[in-house]
């Protein structure tokens, strides 16, 4: 096989594998709504009456915020865990990778 050829499938392999794991993240984000729903209805059911709101004013706003607030923490920890990755050392250094 050439260089061409192998780059040309790595290509391929490569594209498949993110299209893949885009489809996965889709699947997950659309499970998570689904899931906040459930949760804000049950919410809804058991405390609507005792709070004197309508049924579906609670449904939404508490669903809402099942789907947000974790959503929240996963995107305030990001940085976080981007942060903790080592920067690469050349000679026992750390490289300067600003500019």
């Amino acid at each position: 096989m050439s260089n061409d050829q192998t780059e040309e499938i790595l290509r391929k392999v490569v594209t498949r594998a993110a299209w893949r794991l885009n489809v996965i993240e889709i699947i997950v984000l659309i499970f998570a709504v689904i899931l906040a729903l459930v949760a804000g209805s049950l919410a809804a059911l058991m405390f609507s009456e005792m709070v004197g709101i309508s049924y579906r004013t609670f449904w939404t706003i508490s669903s809402l915020l099942f789907f947000t607030i974790p959503g929240c923490f996963v995107f305030l920890k990001k940085p976080r865990i981007t942060s903790e990755i080592k920067k690469p050392k050349i000679n026992g250094e750390e490289l300067n990778t600003n500019g």
